[in-house]
């Protein structure tokens, strides 16, 4: 019986090639596009899942809050302290739990220096909670050796090549001597961290003045501490605990201003987005954004097959009535149009698997993830693509399916069938339908693509243009005031300005303030952040000033002056940037007065409101350099700052970038996505297109005699092609109408992400409106006007 199905089914599609065509392309363009999507979210939604216990493990991130109890940090570490102490108090609940800290720095071997960012301390415990596959050595008995380090293969390949790298020294931070033990694979690129160093935890008590003073510091979040639950162990009675447990630790007073979170590891890369992450980590809106648009395009791609089915039903009515007359029933019919639609598919599905392969190096290399798309070592992903075809198959066939089984033969064969009312409707609903999609989709990608460019071209309030980036080393900080006068004789280096941190990256420290409010002095609502600078770094920034001055080597008191910015000056209430001026602060425990007040500018993302931020002097937290670079001769300035920093800092190598490349960096997912977005959107616009140009022949097709009558009474080629276009011209309109309210609902719950956006006026729409417009009155005009430029005599005698 399948047999017979099938051979029916090769010669209905062989007999309508062009229906064939349409539908294989459109179907295959919809699977592959499907295919690139699956891969993609598969990968997204693997990370960290590598890990042989993943689903039970957990990891406690820190939260500070303002005396008005709103958020001032989230941290994704914590404390020292918190790992072994919560070991104790949440023993029911706890099975295993271990720190890990992340120390960038120079690793030295054989005389030769490298910058590295993934070496990590860890307790032993981290063996067992996080999944390593250990090449040699043991990783356990490493983590409890003291001077002992695990490197990654690839580590031991760069600094070791084919030489067993185990016993072998290494020197960290020109202060610990560390002994390799071991080597283990690299993470997998779907982790959410990056180890290439792990070490022993003895070198850290040093840091922090010893074991005992270690376990005391509450202040420095500076450890990732992962555990495991116990069988009977609830996270529900961690947190109920959690409050008595910084009561007991930290003071009567702690859960008013910070309180601690526990989270899943597997909701890291996509559920958790903390001021201090230790990768790029996504969004789980991106993900639905991205089904989404898998499941429209597939939706498109079935419209058409289910449309130009209906619409050619008149072409097939004799064939259905013949069938009927000789015995066929109506399952019998069913079941042959569901076969037919499903080796169609299955045709679209092999050419999409070869489209897949081919753009599947392009796509990775857009993407920048390591997809794998991998059919005869993966049968379940075989499985689900087999399945999936057919569900598309029966799917879109059903419909047409059940409406062609449906004719009467005895009206067929006297020829009073007509393609009817309904069916006319059904097929203007489903073309209504699709632009409605693909108008939703340009109106998306025209507001994603402004509100890049909006903040990718936003004033920041400071200039950015050569801004040279450098990371500096405790002998040059040792130099500081030497080293800058060296840089400022280099042709080229304009300005040279120190701080604690740099513009792009996140203000992370803070403490507590006073103001005085009214004579009085008073707590600070909100958390202000600090950021440590000299007195160069406003004009190497050209940072502009409301009132007041900067900080000046000719004053002594300047040590214990604040500058601040707007944003802290309204938040303290103090009305006008010149009414700051000369007001007292207490500040990390300094006393001094307002000396000026600096015009607000963007130093983190623009996802981030402008932070409240307190700039203080204070040369010996000054870890990073900001040079100013004029001319065009940037690479030769460089070369000198590269010679000048190896003459000062021998032992530590130069960490550098541009500040351009930095803020391109920190948008760089959010580009990304735009890009995606807009090649996917792209190609669902095509499906339509392709649709409505099937429907566009049969239409032409169906009324070549009513055109031929047309043009012999004198009607011009205008004319037709404006009768022809003019139903499915108000088709689109229709579609503008439904899809405009969804798209403006939609696009307004994005942009409300960021803290700084543009205004969602009717531009978008007005353009969307054109693109759709010209979009669909090209792909009409391809057949109308070449049916409006024919000869009718042909058409009439046949006729």
């Amino acid at each position: 019986m399948l047999k017979s199905y099938l051979k029916i089914a090769l010669r209905s599609l062989k007999r309508h090639r062009v229906f064939s065509i349409i539908n294989i392309l459109g179907l295959s363009v919809g699977l592959a596009c499907c295919m690139l999507i699956g891969l993609y979210i598969s990968e997204e939604t693997s990370y960290d899942k590598f890990h042989k216990d993943a689903d039970n493990i957990y990891r406690f991130t820190r939260e500070f809050k303002s005396p008005d109890g709103t958020t001032s940090l989230h941290l994704s570490r914590v404390a020292p302290p918190f790992g072994p102490l919560a070991r104790e108090d949440f023993s029911g609940e706890i099975e295993r739990i271990g720190r890990m800290m992340s120390v960038g720095g120079p690793v030295k071997y054989n005389n030769r220096l490298y910058e590295e960012r993934n070496f990590y301390f860890a307790d032993p415990e981290i063996a067992e909670i996080l999944s390593f596959d250990v090449i040699e050595g043991n990783l356990v008995e490493a983590l409890t050796q003291p001077g002992s380090v695990m490197i990654s293969d690839e580590m031991a390949y760069k600094y070791f090549g084919d030489v067993d790298p185990i016993g072998k020294s290494i020197n960290f931070l020109s202060q610990a001597d560390l002994i390799v033990k071991g080597v283990f694979k690299k993470l997998p690129e779907n982790s959410s961290f990056q180890i290439d160093f792990l070490a022993e935890m003895t070198p850290l008590h040093a840091f922090y003045g010893g074991s005992e003073a270690m376990m005391r510091n509450w202040g420095s979040n500076n450890f990732s501490t992962f555990f495991t639950l116990r069988p009977e162990g609830r996270i529900e009675e961690i947190d109920r605990r959690m409050d008595d447990f910084l009561v007991k630790h930290i003071g009567e007073e702690a859960p008013a201003w910070t309180s601690v979170h526990v989270q899943k590891l597997t909701d890291i890369h996509l559920k958790s987005n903390l001021d201090d992450e230790q990768g790029q980590n996504s969004d789980i809106t991106y993900v639905y954004i991205f089904a989404s648009i898998a499941f429209l395009i597939l939706a498109i791609a079935c419209i058409n097959y289910m449309n130009l089915a209906t619409a050619r039903s008149a072409n097939r009515a004799k064939e259905v009535g013949m069938r009927k007359v000789f015995g066929a029933g109506r399952g019998r019919l069913i079941n042959q149009f569901l076969v037919e639609s499903i080796v169609l598919v299955f045709f679209a599905l092999l050419l999409a698997v070869l489209a897949t392969s081919l753009i599947l190096p392009y796509f990775r290399v857009f993407t920048g993830l390591q997809l794998e798309f991998e059919l005869f070592s993966n049968l379940p992903l075989v499985a689900i693509i087999l399945a999936s075809a057919v569900l598309v198959g029966v799917l879109s066939g059903s419909y047409p399916a059940f409406y062609l089984s449906s004719f009467q033969p005895l009206k067929v064969l006297k020829g009073r069938f007509t393609s009817g009312t309904k069916s006319g409707i059904l097929r203007r609903s489903l073309v209504v339908v699709q632009f409605t999609i693909s108008i939703i989709l340009i109106v998306s990608t025209i507001v994603v693509f402004n509100q890049l460019d909006f903040i990718q071209n936003k004033k920041l309030g400071y200039d950015r243009e050569q801004m040279m980036i450098m990371g500096v080393s405790q002998q040059v900080t040792n130099q500081y005031d030497a080293f800058k006068n060296e840089l400022l004789t280099i042709q080229g280096v304009k300005i040279v300005g120190g701080s604690s941190r740099v513009p792009s990256g996140q203000l992370l420290d803070s403490q507590g303030a006073q103001a005085e409010v009214n004579g009085e002095m008073l707590p600070t609502e909100i958390v202000i952040k600090s950021l440590a600078i000299d007195p160069d770094f406003i004009p190497t920034y050209q940072m502009e000033l409301a009132s007041g001055r900067n900080y000046s080597n000719n004053y002594a008191t300047d040590s214990a002056s604040f500058i601040l910015n707007e944003k802290s000056v309204a938040i303290i209430g103090w009305g006008a940037a010149e009414d700051a001026i000369g007001k007292n602060m207490i500040y990390a425990g300094v006393r001094g007065k307002v000396i000026g007040v600096v015009k607000d500018f963007h130093f983190e993302s623009l996802q981030s409101e402008i932070s409240p931020i307190i700039l203080v002097n204070r040369p010996g937290e000054l870890s990073n350099l900001s040079i100013k670079i004029e001319g065009t001769d940037i690479k030769s300035a460089v070369q000198e700052v590269e010679a000048l920093y190896a003459k000062f800092s021998p032992e530590s190598p130069l960490n550098y970038n541009f500040l351009d490349d930095r803020f391109a960096y920190l948008y760089r997912s959010e580009t990304q996505r735009s890009q995606l977005f807009t090649l996917f959107s792209s190609l669902a616009i095509f499906l339509a297109c392709l649709g409505l140009f099937g429907l566009a022949s049969f239409t032409v097709s169906q009324r070549a005699k009513e055109i031929s009558i047309r043009k012999v009474l004198g009607a011009s080629v205008q004319q037709i092609v404006g009768i022809l276009s003019k139903e499915f011209i108000i088709l689109i309109i229709v579609a503008m109408l439904l899809a405009f309210p969804v798209a403006y609902y939609f696009m307004s719950d994005w942009l409300a992400g960021y803290a700084y956006r543009i205004g969602l006026g009717a531009s978008p729409f007005m353009l969307a409106a054109i693109i759709a417009g010209v979009i669909a009155f090209l792909t009409i005009s391809l057949q109308t006007i070449k049916a409006a430029v024919s000869n009718p005599s042909g058409q009439l005698r046949n006729e």
